[in-house]
C-alpha cells in the first residue's frame, strides 16, 4: 500500500495517508476495519461521494477538487450512511471523527499530498 503525507500551507498535518486510487482500494475503503489510528487517513481518488456501509466508527470526510481545494467537509459521519455527490469533487479524504477540527481544516484550504 502506498502511503502519502498530508500538507497544508507547507506544514505536515498527517504522516500516513493511504492512497486509495485503484478500484479495489476505493471499493474497500475503511470497510470492516475496527479502527484507524488518529494520525492516519485514507485518500480516495477519483471520488466525489462516499458511503459508510460496513464501517464501525464515525469519520470526518473532506471533499476536494483536483487541485486539492477543500470544497466540503462532513464531520462525524456515522456508519451506514450515504452522502451526496460533491459538485466539482475529485478527491475524498477520510479521517477519524474530530480530526478536521483538530487540524483546523476548513473549506477553501488547499491540501497537498506527497509521497
Amino acid at each position: 500500500m502506498k502511503l502519502l503525507k498530508l500538507y497544508k500551507n507547507g506544514e505536515l498535518l498527517i504522516n500516513e495517508v493511504e492512497d486509495a486510487s485503484s478500484f479495489f482500494r476505493r471499493f474497500m475503503g475503511l470497510m470492516y476495519r475496527r479502527e484507524m489510528a488518529r494520525d492516519h487517513g485514507l485518500l480516495l481518488t477519483p471520488c466525489n461521494e462516499i458511503h459508510t456501509f460496513g464501517m464501525r466508527f464515525d469519520i470526518d470526510t473532506v471533499a476536494m477538487s483536483k487541485e486539492g481545494e477543500v470544497l466540503f467537509i462532513d464531520k462525524a459521519v456515522p456508519p451506514r450512511k450515504v452522502r451526496k455527490k460533491v459538485a466539482g469533487g475529485y478527491k475524498m479524504l477520510e479521517l477519524n471523527s474530530g480530526v478536521c477540527d483538530e487540524l483546523q481544516i476548513s473549506v477553501g484550504d488547499i491540501l497537498e499530498f506527497r509521497a
